[in-house]
Order: structure tokens, then sequence, then C-alpha cells
């Protein structure tokens, strides 16, 4: 009973303050840091336990399906020069991530930095996808996501 309450009012204050979201279809208030760089499209439908690191740029299409633990970091690590770095301060990269229209990510996909998926694609549970994902209308999945097979077909 309290927790739905407390779900109930941090909803309420999260539509005050960030109005952009509730053009979405949600259940649960997303993570979202960076938030005035996020762009969603229309019907964007955000399940709970979402997580988005907008520093970078994120910009997600139409009708796009963020299942239950998606996780969006538009940001990394430098590990360009690991050995090098010897204890020097952390170099972070921020790279913009391109979601087009129709694309649906599974349960606790993970999407890194840089990346751009192409519209009527479906990205398979627990895939982390750290490249671009070019083929309109694919299935992709593992670690590495690639692609699997061509939807329809």
């Amino acid at each position: 009973m309290i927790g739905r309450i407390v779900r109930k009012t941090k909803t309420v204050l999260y539509k005050v303050f960030h109005p952009k979201f509730f053009n979405a279809v949600m259940f649960e208030v997303p993570r979202v840091y960076y938030g005035n760089r996020l762009k969603l499209g229309k019907r964007v439908h955000i399940n709970d336990g979402i997580f988005i690191n907008a520093v970078g740029n994120v910009s997600i299409g139409d009708y796009c399906v963020l299942s239950h633990g998606v996780s969006i970091f538009s940001t990394g690590l430098d590990t360009s020069k690991w050995r090098e770095r010897k204890g020097d301060e952390d170099v972070h990269l921020t790279k913009p991530i391109v979601i087009n229209d129709n694309v649906w990510l599974g349960a606790n996909v993970v999407v890194c930095a840089g990346v751009t998926i192409e519209k009527n694609s479906i990205v398979a549970a627990g895939a982390v996808v750290t490249s671009d994902l070019l083929e309109e209308g694919c299935l992709y999945g593992g670690v590495p996501a690639r692609k699997i097979k061509e939807l329809g077909k």
C-alpha cells in the first residue's frame, strides 16, 4: 500500500518537472541523467527499471518500446590508452545514440555510446549493443549484438 502511494507521488512529481516524458506511455518513472539531451518520439513505451544517461545526446524515434531493465549509456571511459594512464584521471567519451522508429529493445538490453539502431528492428533480451545495427527490419541479439535474422522471412 505504502509502496503504491510512493510510486503514484513520484509519478505525479515527475509529470510536473518532466512533462515531455508523458507523451509516452509509462508505468514507472525511468532514471534519466541529462534529460534535456534526450529526444523522445511519439508513443514511446517505457517500462519500469529503465536507465538512460543522455549526456552525449540520445534520440528515440516514434513507436519504440523499451522493455524492463533497458540501459542506455551515451558516455563511457576512453580505453584507448588504458595501459599508459597510470592513475591519471579517467577520460570519458560521449557519443550520441540514435534509436530510429519502431524499435523494440527487449528486457535488460544495454545500448552503448555512439550506436545507431535502424528502424523496424528488434533487439533480443539481454543483448549488448556496442556497434551500429544498420540493417532495417532485423532481429539482433547476443553479446555483442549481431544480426540473427531478417524479420518477416
